[in-house]
């Protein structure tokens, strides 16, 4: 009887297959060219999600360091669509960041990220997580708008992702957008007439809306694409990437492209007739990387708060 053979991972891409995986990352061997750009397409997206993920669910956040942010962290905090703040409650209702943070992130970046379509070099994204460790306590929806009144924000009290559930169906967690007022070099003002299903209030002369996470970030994903239809993306994804770092130029002549000069933007590298599904070191960290790994525990793990409350009942 034959020995059963491992299928391959998902995630590799043909010419992976063809040559080893190690064997393409050590650059020992040679690609044609549509291969060479989806392998630096490919890590690019892994580069991506890695910064993601350090910013998201990683770093310590400070209120008195706000303003004195280093470099490292506050470059990749530029390029983000909105931030989300998750707030601390009193004792009890504090929140569970160690498990909302990761499915939350999660949650955001299969929402909004398109397999090697997205534009990404300048660490693009839907948003901004934020958990500040001296922040106060939050107590009500009035302490949350002053907290956060300096910008359109969204918005997570602790009381609302303190449970084990908010990972289980975060689509449902409830938030709150605030909006300034503030609507300079915008297309148009910002406002929610287009939620049929949200609650609209005033807090502090401050308009408001209490929605699912899911409204709200197709609320403003629509914003997104509403400000790229009036003045095309931004930073512009032609014009920002006519030059490569050196280290990609030499990544894609060790693998064979030649001396031409390496131009962008990345998300027209990839010709998606011969890579229909999305492989590279960008789905493979997708599967196996450390948040993914954390969220998936947290989904599969048995939640203790509604096992609590069938108890109670």
């Amino acid at each position: 009887m034959p020995t059963p053979q491992n299928p391959s991972p998902s995630w590799l891409a043909p010419y992976q297959v063809r040559h080893g995986h190690s064997t393409v990352l050590k650059y020992q061997g040679k690609l044609d060219r549509h291969e060479i750009l989806h392998h630096l397409r490919g890590n690019l997206e892994c580069s991506h999600r890695v910064d993601l993920e350090l910013i998201h669910t990683r770093l310590r956040y400070f209120l008195k360091d706000l303003s004195q942010l280093g470099d490292a962290v506050g470059l990749k905090s530029w390029n983000k669509t909105v931030p989300i703040f998750l707030l601390k409650g009193p004792v009890g209702s504090r929140g569970n960041t160690s498990r909302f943070r990761p499915a939350l992130h999660n949650y955001l970046y299969h929402r909004w990220f398109r397999p090697y379509r997205s534009d990404i070099e300048y660490g693009q994204f839907i948003a901004h997580i934020f958990y500040f460790q001296d922040q106060p306590v939050v107590l009500d929806e009035d302490s949350a708008v002053e907290l956060v009144l300096s910008m359109h924000a969204i918005a997570i009290q602790g009381k609302d992702y303190k449970r084990c559930d908010s990972v289980h169906y975060i689509t449902r967690v409830p938030v709150l957008i605030i909006l300034t007022g503030q609507d300079d070099g915008l297309s148009a003002p910002v406002t929610f007439d287009s939620i049929t299903d949200a609650e609209v209030i005033t807090i502090r002369g401050k308009i408001a809306a209490r929605m699912r996470l899911e409204t709200a970030i197709d609320f403003i994903m629509a914003l997104e694409e509403r400000e790229d239809m009036a003045f095309g993306p931004q930073p512009d994804p032609v014009a920002s990437t006519t030059s490569y770092d050196h280290h990609i130029q030499t990544d894609a002549s060790k693998l064979g492209w030649g001396d031409e000069p390496l131009t962008g933007p990345s998300s027209q590298w990839v010709d998606m007739n011969i890579f229909i599904d999305w492989t590279g070191e960008g789905a493979r960290y997708d599967q196996n990387g450390f948040v993914n790994g954390l969220a998936r525990t947290c989904l599969e793990a048995s939640c203790k708060c509604i096992d609590k409350d069938r108890r109670d009942q």
